[in-house]
C-alpha cells in the first residue's frame, strides 16, 4: 500500500497516518485533540509474563546498570554510543578517539560476568545528530517530507542510514533516482551514507471484541501518574501521560507530547473527561509539551505498567519511578500507553531522526524480534522505561508508530504499530532544567 502521509500530516488532519512505512513514525495518537477517537488492544498476557521473567533475570539487571552508567558519558566530547548485548552480557562504548579515563574505569568497575568494551568510531554522537539533523532539514525543505522516512548511525558509526519508501530498485523519488539521492543525502549530511529503501506496511486490521481500558488508567486522579488516558470529554482516548517530572522553578509536571494538542492554555481531561489540567509548556522540536495538573500533591512518582487492562492485583500493574537513563542499543525497554497498555521490545537504534511536524526530532526506536504490535493510537505521550529490580528507570516518551499490524482486541477502531518511536527523557529534562518525581 503506499505510504500516504506523514507524522507532520498526521497533526494536520487529526488522525493516525494511513499507510505508515516501516521507518516513519506515525504519531501514536488518535488526533491533535478532542475531535478524534482512537483506541488499542492489549499485549498478550505470554508477552507481558515473558518480559516480567526478563526483567526478573540478574544478569539482564546487571547489563542495564552498567549501560545506564555508560550512558552517562554522552556529554563527553568522543562518546558515539552504548550497545548492549545480553546473552554475552556484553556493553560496548563506542568512542571517536583515545578511550577516555572515564570508559577505562568503566572497564575496570564493571560487576563480575559483564564485560565492558570500547570501540573506535569515526563520528561522535553529536556529529551524527548534526548530520542527520542538516539530511533531514535539507530533504524536507528541498522535496519534501516523503523522501527521507528517518536516518540513523551505521553500527560502527562511520557514517549514517537513510531510509526511503519504496523496494528495491524502484526510484524513492519522481525527480531522483537512487543514486542521486544519494549523492544529494551525502552533500546534505557531510558524513557518507547508504541509503536502504522501506516497504509500506500492511494495512490497518481493527480487531473485534472490543473492551474498555483498564478503569484507573481512565480515571486516574491527582496524584497523577504516568501512563494514564488522556481523553476527550466524552472519553474518547487519544494521548496518554508521561512521566512526572518537577521543574527547575519546583513545579509539578506531566509530560506528554506536544502533537496532542494545539497551544498552550488548553483544558486536558482523562480518561472519563474530568479536567487533568491545562498545557503550560511546549516543546515542539523534542515533541513534548507539559501538564500542569489539578488537586494536591499534583504528581506521582509511579507509572501504569501490564496489559491495559491490569487492576490491582497484577504484578505489574504500577511501577515506582528510580532514575533516569539513554537508551543503548539492543536494550530491553518496555512501553506505557494507556490505549494498549505495556508493550516490551528491544532498542534497534539511538540518535535516529525522523520528521515530527515541522521539525526533525531525534530520539530512538524499538521492535520485538516477532514483530508484534508495540503501539497504537492514543499512545503518544506515555512513558518508556527499563526496569530494574521492580523500578522503572525512564528511557523516553513515546512519540509514536511505524510498520502497521493487525490490533486484535482494541477499546475503539484504530492503528497498531510494531516499531514504536521514543523522545529520551534526559533531553526532555535538560529542556526544563527539571527532574523526574521520584
Amino acid at each position: 500500500m503506499r505510504r500516504n502521509s506523514t507524522v507532520r500530516r498526521v497533526v494536520a488532519l487529526g488522525a493516525m497516518a494511513l499507510g505508515a512505512a516501516l521507518a516513519v513514525p506515525a504519531a501514536a495518537t488518535g488526533g491533535t485533540g478532542p475531535a478524534s477517537e482512537v483506541g488499542m488492544g492489549s499485549a498478550s498476557p505470554a508477552v507481558v509474563e515473558a518480559a516480567a521473567a526478563t526483567d526478573a533475570d540478574p544478569v539482564r539487571s546487571a547489563v542495564d546498570q552498567v549501560a545506564g552508567t555508560a550512558t552517562e558519558l554522552a556529554r563527553m566530547p568522543g562518546y558515539a554510543g552504548v550497545a548492549v548485548d545480553y546473552p554475552t552480557a556484553t556493553v560496548t562504548l563506542s568512542w571517536k578517539g583515545p578511550t577516555p579515563t572515564a570508559a577505562l574505569r568503566l572497564q575496570g568497575a564493571a560487576p563480575r560476568g559483564v564485560t565492558v568494551t570500547v570501540r573506535r568510531a569515526a563520528f561522535s554522537e553529536a556529529e551524527l545528530r548534526a548530520a542527520s539533523t542538516r539530511l533531514l532539514d535539507g530533504a524536507r525543505a528541498e522535496h519534501g517530507p516523503d523522501v527521507v522516512l528517518a536516518a540513523y548511525p551505521t553500527p560502527d558509526h562511520s557514517g549514517l542510514v537513510a531510509e526511503v519508501a519504496g523496494s528495491p530498485g524502484v526510484a524513492p523519488h519522481q525527480d531522483l533516482t537512487r543514486q542521486d539521492l544519494t549523492r544529494y543525502l551525502e552533500r546534505a549530511a557531510q558524513v557518507p551514507v547508504r541509503v536502504t529503501p522501506v516497504p509500506d506496511g500492511a494495512g490497518p486490521d481493527v480487531g473485534s471484541g472490543v473492551e474498555s481500558t483498564a478503569a484507573d488508567r481512565r480515571d486516574d486522579r491527582a496524584p497523577w501518574h504516568g501512563g494514564g488516558a488522556i481523553a476527550t470529554a466524552d472519553g474518547s482516548d487519544y494521548c496518554t501521560t508521561g512521566f512526572a517530572i518537577v521543574t527547575g522553578e519546583g513545579a509539578r509536571r506531566l509530560v506528554t507530547a506536544a502533537h496532542c494538542n494545539a497551544r498552550v492554555g488548553d483544558v486536558v481531561r482523562d480518561g472519563a473527561g474530568q479536567r487533568l489540567g491545562t498545557v503550560a509548556a511546549r516543546a515542539p522540536q523534542l515533541d513534548a509539551q507539559l501538564i500542569d495538573p489539578v488537586g494536591s500533591p499534583k504528581t506521582a512518582p509511579s507509572v501504569f505498567g501490564g496489559p491495559w487492562d491490569a487492576d490491582r492485583d497484577h504484578p505489574r500493574y504500577r511501577y515506582p519511578v528510580a532514575g533516569v537513563q539513554l537508551p543503548a542499543v539492543g536494550q530491553h525497554i518496555c512501553s506505557s500507553g494507556a490505549v494498549t497498555g505495556e508493550h516490551c521490545a528491544t532498542i534497534r537504534a539511538t540518535n535516529l531522526a525522523w520528521t515530527c511536524g515541522d521539525e526533525t526530532c531525534h530520539g530512538f526506536r524499538a521492535s520485538r524480534d516477532d514483530g508484534g504490535v508495540v503501539v497504537g493510537g492514543g499512545d503518544s505521550g506515555g512513558p518508556m522505561y527499563v526496569v530494574i529490580d521492580g523500578k522503572a528507570y525512564a528511557r523516553g516518551m513515546i512519540d509514536g508508530g511505524s510498520d502497521r499490524r493487525s490490533c486484535g482486541s482494541t477499546s475503539l477502531p484504530t492503528q497498531c504499530f510494531s516499531y514504536v518511536y521514543g523522545i529520551p527523557m534526559v533531553d526532555i529534562l535538560e529542556h526544563w532544567d527539571a527532574r523526574l518525581d521520584m
